[in-house]
């Protein structure tokens, strides 16, 4: 089964980024030939969440393609078991990473929007009209005169327009003419700015319209819509204002509650956080916009996941999900999730958290352990190879990064503590909330015990396998060793 998954705007991008954190970690799916299809659509095409997001994706397919088994699947006891794809290459093998395209391109992104509608080529009576509905006014916040490659602005009206022409994309066309019956669609978008409150409506009705395949006007689509969950600088002079971000919310429900397409959507989820006390910079596009990771974008994640998980039975007929918390505390923590989410979600996480720990401050010390050398898992000749060994070494600083420093800052409103990675806790204080204790008797999760654990099982994975299936299969079995003795989640 292949889902494609269209992440909209900066808030698409950021949810994808937590989706794929939780693939990494080896969340596990009941379809054993599962393959994710991530598309990203932004008109603010160097849009720095977007970027990221990106090389993210396309370090997670080096990744998989270097440290799994050929054979890993969706339902396999590894990191990294799901595999992507590429939506212009469905049925090809990508010589390389870069091949991953992920990002579907709008024509004429570099135009002003007057320019994109051929407004000067318009009779007169129709350019009344459209002065009528669009501000022709050249202040700090045009909408005839909007630059296209910085996004809407805010301007839902603007990004309708624009987003219909997706239609006539090679990409679309692409998406068009290779899905099956067994696809399935997921949708990621805010509604309280311009790109995501426009691309959603706009994306369903031209996938239900298709004209050119029944499986596509058919299919099973899944969507989160992300209300209100942060505020940003109030800047005088930006079109981008958080006053008004519960107005727009209302105006977009209030049209989705009417809208004849959406009301096909299979399963709706609606997600917000009303503690919004936190402030953000406040960009309105480019490569500086670049936000920290947030607890409500982890959250929408799992409502993906949810959806695939559901059998074709389940999704017969509309409905809408809400997740909700039993404590409103701020900070969160892993102990506020339901036993459930914690299970299918967290506990992933937390052994790729253990993961990230050893293989970024621990296995470079152990040099003198006896599969550190060429013989064994040959840590040092890994070193050199910057498109395997050091790709995965990133992907665990940015997850150190994204489950850390920034879920866990006060300027998202609602922070989210889950782990210690700072270099003055080691493994027995990791995880917030439940420390491992030690005493005179045992010393928990020590270096010493970590160190033979790891000697231990990589010196007993298969010799066939390549170097770096077992260096991966190592650190997946010793931080499910960790997890073990961490126990019951806190």
């Amino acid at each position: 089964m292949r889902v494609f998954i269209f992440g909209i705007g900066g808030t698409g991008s950021r949810v994808l980024r937590s989706l794929t954190m939780l693939l990494a970690s080896g969340v596990k799916f009941s379809h054993p030939d599962l393959t994710i299809v991530p598309i990203i659509i932004d008109t603010d095409a160097h849009n720095g969440d977007t970027a990221r997001t990106r090389d993210l994706l396309r370090d997670y397919y080096t990744i998989r393609k270097t440290f799994t088994d050929k054979n890993t699947t969706s339902k396999s006891d590894s990191f990294f078991n799901t595999e992507i794809r590429s939506f212009n290459r469905l049925d090809a093998t990508l010589s390389d990473a870069a091949d991953l395209d992920v990002q579907f391109n709008f024509q004429n992104q570099d135009n002003t929007f007057s320019n994109f509608i051929g407004y000067n080529g318009l009779s007169q009576a129709n350019k009344d009209l459209i002065e009528l509905l669009y501000n022709d006014s050249l202040d700090e916040h045009p909408e005839l005169h909007l630059n296209l490659n910085v996004g809407f602005k805010g301007n839902p009206n603007i990004g309708s327009v624009v987003f219909n022409e997706l239609k006539d994309s090679p990409q679309f066309r692409n998406l068009e003419s290779g899905y099956t019956q067994n696809d399935r669609i997921f949708i990621i978008s805010s509604i309280f700015g311009g790109t995501g409150a426009s691309g959603f409506p706009t994306l369903v009705k031209l996938i239900r319209e298709s004209t050119t395949n029944s499986n596509l006007a058919k299919t099973k689509i899944g969507a989160i819509t992300v209300m209100p969950y942060f505020n940003v600088e109030a800047v005088e002079t930006s079109a981008i204002n958080s006053a008004i971000f519960d107005t727009k919310t209302k105006a977009a429900l209030a049209f989705y509650a009417e809208d004849a397409q959406i009301k096909t959507i299979n399963a709706l989820y609606y997600i917000a956080d009303p503690n919004q006390s936190g402030t953000l910079p406040n960009v309105e596009g480019g490569q500086e916009q670049v936000n920290n990771s947030h607890l409500v974008e982890l959250i929408a994640a799992t409502a993906v996941t949810d959806f695939i998980q559901k059998n074709d039975e389940d999704l017969s007929y509309p409905q809408c999900f809400e997740f909700g918390a039993e404590s409103g505390d701020n900070p969160f923590s892993i102990a506020h999730f339901s036993n459930d989410t914690k299970q299918r979600y967290i506990k992933p996480l937390v052994g790729f958290a253990y993961a990230a720990k050893i293989a970024t401050d621990l296995v470079p010390t152990f040099t003198k352990e006896a599969f550190y050398g060429p013989k064994e898992l040959n840590v040092e000749g890994m070193l050199g190879d910057p498109t395997a060994y050091r790709k995965l070494l990133g992907f665990y600083l940015q997850f150190k990064n994204w489950s850390g420093r920034e879920m866990s800052s006060s300027d998202n409103g609602r922070a989210f503590n889950s782990f210690y990675f700072d270099s003055s806790k080691d493994l027995n204080h990791l995880i917030h909330g439940k420390p491992i204790k030690t005493d005179w008797l045992s010393a928990g999760l020590s270096e010493k015990k970590l160190s033979d654990w790891f000697t231990k099982t990589a010196l007993a994975e298969p010799k066939d396998l390549r170097t770096t299936e077992k260096y991966l299969n190592t650190l997946y079995k010793t931080a499910q060793a960790c997890l073990d003795k961490l126990g019951q989640l806190p």
